[in-house]
């Protein structure tokens, strides 16, 4: 699996962690690891970042620094990940920090869930 930067294109992951720049609701900024595997919810994070469950972050390009915040919906995240045959589709995730919600959604704009918060989330179809 190989995840990407919507903007710059450029690879966020490595050694199966997704790698993001992260900011607080406290200003305080470091890195996020995320477990690549979709449905896994391993977190590691910068030892300048203190996070609490319920704090909403802002995500980041760890190469060229755009947001990667959506602009529809609250709280959402958004990056892509490209397959074994080269397959796209997108990963949107909470911004909330211990909230377990993942939606993928491919060129077909099937959308598949993952985590016990997607319901909070009734219609996906916004943030397409």
């Amino acid at each position: 699996m190989i995840y990407l930067c919507p903007q710059c294109r450029g690879a966020i992951n490595a050694k199966r962690n997704i790698i993001l720049s992260t900011r607080s609701s406290k200003k305080q900024i470091g890195l996020t690891l995320l477990h690549e595997e979709i449905g896994n919810y391993a977190v590691a994070l910068s030892p300048t970042l203190k996070i609490t469950t319920g704090d909403i972050v802002d995500f980041f390009c760890p190469i060229c620094h755009a947001s990667l915040n959506t602009s529809k919906g609250d709280n959402l995240a958004k990056f892509i990940r490209v397959d074994e045959t080269g397959t796209e589709s997108s990963v949107i995730i909470s911004r909330e920090y211990g909230e377990r919600c993942t939606f993928t959604v491919d060129d077909r704009k099937k959308v598949k869930t993952y985590g016990e918060s997607v319901r909070k989330y009734l219609d996906p179809e916004w943030f397409l």
